[in-house]
């Protein structure tokens, strides 16, 4: 699928409807029509543009790491064969500089693996951290919005997924490293006659010979000619000249035991943690952002826009004007319902004396608190049409009204009040029953 995906649109459309002051059109027929919005808003430069140009950026630093390990791998074989005149070789020290680090790494690997498995962090590793520092820099000198960068690393590198990410391209560059230096080993045995020895002070001839056949087990599988005992044997140093089939045979043993204890892996664990990223990836639950955005979208928005108008009728429930500005107006039994005063600054209306409960969601913890409880009861909220709803506002209103399913904004103005569109406006996004209550004079 190419990118940008639709769930990395909506991954994007949530962050900066959570952060900034952008939103998605409240009168789309779908969620894919609300969505091409971001391609044309700002009108410099879209956020999808900077957003896919964020994936190029790291699309393109994954290839430069990818790149500088072939480079390595190619640079590290040569020194290794620098056999002056003697023409010889130490086969075990090729071993080391080919495959010591990288079973060291491996190990460290699987280790760290294992014991993090059942733990969520959100630890992205040197690795990840130098790649996305990378990103940052290439994206400020690319003028692309901050909230933009954020929100493409909050996709790209999710804290649940980001082992395996760290794990793909580490394993990715690995392979490049040990494949450019197979390759740079057949050049050099495919150009220069070498003999292959090996010496030891700590240990003995058998184990030597010992280690030797345990490594070319796989190998010969394979069909591979391998050095035999004999060739083991005739390989210690200064013991005697080599035959053209001995070095024959250490020649393929190297080679088959770089590609098959070295390549193959990494290859292999490179695509396994590649789709283990893209599984975690894609049974990632969604933020409640992205949900408030989806359930805005399921049908249609179909709420009629009734114009108000200069209605004085004595209102004898309540002493104040109720003007209808969707089809459910507030109801005459509303007044002994649960009642709710957000930010509120003045006294409680005493039209709230016959209530069933009335709460104040003034500070976080209460807000928090109210949001963490759920209700089917009618629940009404009474807003302030002097003060101006702001991110934060926007933030509650479009969760809570995934917990209360039948909760109804109650816009209290006078005269005066100069934000009543803007709530208005925030009841029909988040999708909220709405009514204004004009305070009569």
């Amino acid at each position: 699928m190419t990118f940008p995906t639709p769930s990395a649109k909506l991954a994007l459309a949530a962050w900066l409807e959570t952060h900034t002051n952008f939103r998605l059109s409240a009168h789309a027929n779908d969620l894919p029509s609300a969505l091409k919005e971001l391609d044309t808003s700002p009108k410099s430069i879209s956020y999808l543009a900077q957003f896919t140009m964020l994936k190029r950026y790291f699309n393109r630093a994954i290839l430069g790491l990818l790149l500088v390990s072939l480079f390595l791998g190619f640079m590290a074989v040569p020194p290794a064969f620098a056999t002056g005149q003697s023409n010889q070789v130490n086969i075990f020290w090729l071993f080391i500089i080919l495959l010591g680090f990288h079973a060291l790494n491996f190990v460290v690997w699987f280790v760290t693996m294992t014991a993090t498995m059942k733990q969520h962090t959100e630890s992205k590793g040197i690795l990840l951290s130098l790649l996305i520092f990378l990103n940052r820099k290439i994206s400020k000198h690319s003028h692309i919005n901050t909230d933009v960068s954020s929100a493409y690393i909050h996709w790209q590198c999710p804290a649940h997924s980001n082992k395996w990410l760290i794990s793909s391209i580490s394993h990715g560059a690995w392979g490049c490293y040990l494949l450019a230096g197979w390759v740079m080993t057949l050049l050099l045995l495919l150009t220069n006659q070498v003999n292959f020895v090996w010496e030891t002070t700590l240990l003995s001839d058998d184990a030597f010979i010992q280690l030797t056949q345990t490594l070319s087990i796989i190998p010969q599988w394979f069909g591979i000619s391998l050095p035999n005992q004999l060739d083991i044997l005739a390989s210690r140093v200064d013991l005697m000249s080599q035959t053209a089939a001995t070095r024959q045979h250490w020649a393929n043993f190297l080679l088959a035991s770089i590609f098959i204890y070295g390549v193959l892996p990494r290859l292999i664990f490179t695509f396994i943690c590649l789709a283990m990223y893209h599984f975690k990836r894609a049974t990632q639950p969604l933020s409640t952002q992205e949900k408030i955005i989806q359930n805005r979208y399921r049908q249609q928005e179909s709420q009629s826009r009734n114009i108000l108008d200069a209605d004085h009728h004595k209102n004898s429930a309540s002493a104040m004007n109720t003007n209808g500005t969707n089809n459910e107006p507030l109801a005459d039994s509303a007044l002994s319902q649960h009642w709710a005063l957000f930010e509120w600054s003045h006294a409680k209306p005493d039209y709230l004396s016959s209530a069933r409960s009335v709460s104040l969601l003034n500070s976080r913890e209460e807000q928090d608190s109210f949001l963490a409880s759920s209700s089917n009861e009618p629940i009404y909220i009474l807003v302030n049409a002097e003060q101006s709803p702001d991110r934060g506002t926007r933030r509650f209103f479009s969760r809570v009204s995934m917990a209360y399913p039948s909760l109804f904004m109650v816009i209290s103005s006078d005269d005066n009040a100069r934000f009543v569109e803007d709530w208005q406006r925030l009841a029909r996004e988040t999708r909220l029953h709405f009514t204004q209550l004009k305070q009569k004079d």
